[in-house]
């Protein structure tokens, strides 16, 4: 994964092929179905890796802090990953296959959210959920600004946005109730 990972942040992910890959490690493209299933599995697997990749330098970058600050800082490492990675930011993107591997990747991402609303005492089906879906905001802002180009307003509307975001994983803010144990939980449907 490395040499692919290497072409990507080179060449960007559209020079990602097997014959890239196999001249970068000077083997013949055939002796890469021994560890990927063709191209479509190289674009696959660069995408499986680029997002741990992503996820160990968002969670490096909550690390020590705490409440608005370490969602502040965690979704500045995510948004500064895509602008240092262009072509690994559109792996993530692109990964078409979704399987274990993708699911765990993504899973792995989405955990560092929901240590963040953990933190601040929030739990049950509810506060995973809200957490996910400030991933997926993050994710979905990066995305646009990836694909379009950033706008001079951008870095205002990204603090924004992670302002806004920050509601969502504050208990009282989300409309989340205090249980017996002194930690919130999803209100009663």
């Amino acid at each position: 994964m490395t040499a692919a990972l290497a072409v990507v942040d080179e060449e960007g992910f559209d020079a990602l092929t097997l014959s890239r890959v196999a001249a970068m490690l000077g083997v013949g493209p055939s002796a890469l179905y021994t560890h990927v299933d063709g191209l479509a599995g190289l674009h696959h697997a660069a995408g499986v890796e680029s997002t741990r990749r992503l996820t160990v330098e968002v969670r490096n970058a909550a690390v020590g802090r705490s409440g608005d600050d370490a969602l502040h800082a965690a979704a500045a490492a995510y948004r500064a990953y895509a602008r240092r990675h262009p072509g690994r930011i559109t792996a993530v993107m692109r990964a078409e296959a979704v399987d274990e591997a993708m699911d765990e990747a993504v899973a792995e991402l989405d955990a560092v959210f929901v240590l963040l609303g953990e933190a601040r005492g929030m739990s049950g089906a509810g506060a995973g959920r809200a957490a996910r879906n400030v991933r997926r905001a993050i994710h979905g802002f990066v995305l646009v600004e990836h694909t379009t180009g950033a706008d001079r307003r951008a870095d205002r509307d990204y603090r924004e946005l992670i302002g806004s975001l920050n509601q969502m994983l504050s208990p009282a803010r989300a409309g989340l109730t205090a249980n017996g144990n002194g930690r919130t939980s999803s209100p009663p449907t």
